[in-house]
Order: C-alpha cells, then structure tokens, then sequence
C-alpha cells in the first residue's frame, strides 16, 4: 500500500464472482475477511479495500461512518442470480451478532434487477406463526404453509430487517446493498430437489426470528428537487436512485460519508477535479470516498439511472442510561439530515 499522503480518487473493483448452490453471486464491494474486494483502477490498482481502509481511514468513509464501524467498510454491494431457491434464512441484527459473534448485524436492501414470470420471494410469515409449530414445519421440510410469498417485478425494492425470515426463488436476479456482513441462518431447504443442506442452523437462530406476520414497508415518499427517488433511509444506509438525464454535482459540506453507485442501465463517468474520469457501464459499481466531497455525475448514454448507497451518522442510545451517543447499538430510526446535495446543472 502506498504511504497516506496520496489523494483520494473514485474506484472500482474486480466484480468478483462464485458458484453457490443456489446459482452465482457477484461481490462489486465488499469487506468481508473472506472476501476483499480488489481495486482495479489508478494508483491504488492491486490494493484491496481493507488494506486502502488500514492506511487512509476515515479519508475513505467519512469520520460519521467510521466513528461507528471502524477499519471495516460499513457496505456492502454484490449481485445474485438465482437459478434455484435460495434456503430460508434470517439476519441477526447488531446487538445480537456483536454479542455472540463479534460482528455486525445485517439490514439489507434487494433492488430486483431481473424477475422471471413465475419467479417468487419469499419474505417474512402469511400470519402469526407459533415458534414450536414453524420449528416442527423446519424441521420436516414444510415450512411453505405459513410463509409469505412475493411475485416480484424488475425495479421493485425489499427492504429485509434483522429477524425476517426470507429466500429467493429461480428466475430472480437481485442487487444487495447492506451492511458489511454475511451473518445470515440457513433455516430450512425450500427446494426439496437439491437434497439436504449440510449448513442448516435452525436451533442456533430460532431466538432471533420475528414470528409475527409480515408488514411491508411503504417505501419512502419522493424528495428532493429533480429526478431523484429515495428507496431507503436506514441507519445501516441510505439508497436514492438517480435518473441522470443532465449532469449532477455532488457536493457535502462536510466529508461525512463516501457514495457508492451503481449503474442500472445506461453509463456515466465520476468526473473528481485533478483525478481521471472514473467510467461507469451498465451493471458497474464504483465508490467515491468521503474525501471527494464535490464531483460531477455526468450521463456518458441516454436513459442512465444510478443507485445511490451511503452511510449517514449513527446515534445510538446507551442501554444503561438511555442517552444518545456515537457507537455501541444504533436506533430504530433515524433523523440525521441527508449529507449531500445535488445540484442538477
């Protein structure tokens, strides 16, 4: 890793991809451990985002992000085709995976790139369930009476809370942006063809599992001046998406937090002042690191739409005295203003 005195610049890294049993899935960034995400362009090319994150810090989150989440990037974005049901599974949230696991807990947010005409996700129970019953139904393959299941159309956005059972089915292809954590349960194998999972861990999740019947989230009403639509406003991270018909500057006051975008159809470039364009296909995805605080989108085809992920500041409320402050547990929701503004040339 070069020394801490280079600038920041917008990267992107190896799209790197593995075969899984259910069908493939697509890491675009991620800081995982056992999965590090290698940058590809400039100075930093051969570097991994973990060894960028041990030497530049807050330079690449911003001091909001890193305030609470450390030298772990706080995001992460990959892809998933899905040829075969995924296992059901359920996410632990912050409390519980840093208790048990020394992890983050994971909140994750499903943008449905592709959705066949039969194809189903399931998300969270149809009704009330009785953990001893769901437990029996787990256990001898019959979960499928009491879950609620979800035909998807492309563009649709789920947004999955820790506690929420849920899984993919064939024909679906899935952008996830969520917390930097793979800290998921496999529950039980809802494609019975594919024989038994070895990795099942029903008893080890069952206290985490929200058995009340699912309630969709309405999704956020539009803000904002422009052609811009906000997805999600979470403390794990905040999603808009950006039909970018003209350019847009992006500019933050304060270098609170990166962004990180992902084109969904057309092309840009990243335009950073004394830095290379930083081109973006559809299907790309490139972070902008907190110390590029004013930078240009510019639409390099018609029809470009982005996604839009960061991470605002976390507040949290200390479980003894019920104060607020900047690590530990974050809230159920969350106030912190939007850190950038857009303005549309």
């Amino acid at each position: 890793m070069e020394d801490g005195n280079r600038k920041l610049y917008p990267l992107r890294f190896v799209d790197e991809g593995a075969d899984v049993s259910w069908g493939h899935v697509c890491y675009h960034i991620a800081d995982l451990g056992f999965k590090d995400s290698m940058i590809v362009n400039g100075w930093f090319s051969g570097n991994t985002l973990s060894e960028l994150m041990g030497t530049y810090m807050e330079r690449v989150t911003g001091d909001d992000a890193f305030e609470y989440y450390g030298l772990q990037f706080p995001l992460l974005v990959k892809v998933m085709d899905v040829s075969r049901w995924q296992p059901l599974q359920v996410n632990a949230g912050d409390r519980t995976a840093e208790e048990r696991y020394d992890s983050f807990g994971k909140t994750a947010l499903w943008y449905i790139l592709e959705s066949g005409e039969d194809s189903t996700l399931c998300l969270g129970f149809n009704r009330e369930v009785e953990a001893a019953s769901f437990y029996e139904r787990c256990l001898e393959g019959r979960p499928g009476e009491v879950l609620n299941y979800i035909h998807p159309s492309k563009g649709d956005v789920f947004v999955i809370q820790p506690g929420t059972v849920y899984a993919a089915g064939p024909g679906l292809k899935v952008l996830e942006i969520a917390e930097c954590s793979e800290l998921s349960f496999n529950l039980c194998d809802l494609d019975q063809e594919a024989g038994p999972s070895e990795d099942l861990l029903l008893e080890e999740a069952f206290d985490i599992i929200d058995f009340h019947a699912y309630v969709p989230v309405p999704p956020p009403s539009r803000e904002g001046e422009g052609p811009q639509r906000l997805l999600a406003r979470y403390p794990e991270f905040t999603v808009t998406e950006l039909d970018l018909k003209d350019p847009l500057r992006i500019y933050s006051d304060q270098p609170g937090s990166f962004a990180a975008y992902h084109c969904l159809k057309g092309s840009a470039s990243v335009q950073v002042p004394d830095a290379e364009p930083c081109h973006l296909d559809e299907g790309q995805t490139v972070l902008v690191p907190s110390e590029n605080h004013d930078f240009i989108l510019a639409p390099a085809a018609p029809g470009t739409v982005l996604l839009e992920a960061m991470v605002e500041k976390r507040t949290v409320v200390d479980s003894y005295t019920g104060s607020e402050g900047s690590q530990g547990q974050a809230p159920e929701a969350e106030t912190t203003p939007h850190s950038h503004v857009r303005t549309w040339n």
